[in-house]
């Protein structure tokens, strides 16, 4: 479970970097 919380969270952090902020 955490390995899967661990990799949202991540997904999140990048798509925010490199959208940037909505």
């Amino acid at each position: 479970f955490s390995s899967f919380l661990f990799a949202t969270l991540a997904a999140a952090y990048i798509g925010e970097s490199m959208e940037g902020h909505h």
